[in-house]
């Protein structure tokens, strides 16, 4: 009676086992994808341009928060690099901003990389200072176009980016990076972007952080002044 009884349990959770198992499979993709992309963007060239024929242009490309989104360009031009752009007869870049699309991010590395090559087909522009910056949703974003494609910018200046990976720092390669940030942010924790500044230098990156004392996340006026243009002009390729 007892062996009946425990033959028929063993039966039953083979059984069971059987009927229930679930089979598992790694599979990958490669295959080539043709999209069209659609970039909105301003372009200021400084009141130079025209007259110095020779010379080739640094070129600066913004990206700005998550209030510039959508499609009406104006939006673009509220604050940051823009603004300056047009107040200062000096400026020394040729200054590109784009408009990221309504419910996105500055994710589509693609799209960006293919404006930033148009610019450089159809400007002066030197090929050996081409420079990202951004702030907030921007600042992420430039950080993150930096990691994908590291050999194509001299610098970087993230103004209180957004969630940056730490991992990116491993991919920054030879590419300067300066992280300025408010240490009483609340809507982009300081703390992420010490993660990521503490990360790029055991990788042995070239990283500067800016801690700004007593501010919070609204920190464009930084634009105003004259550190970041400086800082990067100082880099190369």
């Amino acid at each position: 009676m007892r062996i009946s009884m425990l033959v028929g349990l063993i039966v039953t959770v083979v059984a069971q086992t059987s009927a229930g198992v679930s089979s598992t499979e790694v599979k990958s993709l490669e295959t080539k994808i043709t999209r069209t992309v659609r970039l909105q963007y301003l372009v200021q060239v400084p009141g130079q341009y025209q007259t110095e024929r020779q010379k080739r242009w640094p070129l600066l490309v913004f990206l700005h928060g998550g209030s510039g989104r959508g499609s009406d360009i104006a939006l673009v031009k509220r604050y940051g690099p823009p603004v300056v752009a047009e107040k200062r007869t000096d400026f020394p870049f040729i200054l590109v901003s784009p408009q990221c699309a309504e419910g996105e991010i500055w994710t589509d590395t693609e799209a960006l990389m293919a404006m930033i090559d148009l610019v450089q087909r159809e400007y002066r522009i030197d090929s050996q200072r081409t420079y990202l910056t951004g702030i907030s949703m921007g600042g992420r974003g430039a950080l993150y176009l930096a990691y994908k494609y590291p050999s194509r910018f001299a610098g970087v200046v993230a103004l209180a980016p957004i969630s940056p990976i730490t991992a990116w720092a491993r991919g920054f390669g030879t590419t300067a990076v300066l992280i300025v940030h408010g240490d009483k942010d609340t809507s982009a924790p300081m703390g992420d972007s010490k993660e990521l500044v503490d990360a790029a230098r055991q990788a042995k990156c070239a990283i500067d952080f800016t801690v700004l004392p007593g501010r919070d996340h609204f920190i464009a006026d930084y634009y105003e002044g004259s550190e970041i243009y400086d800082w990067l002009l100082t880099h190369h390729r």
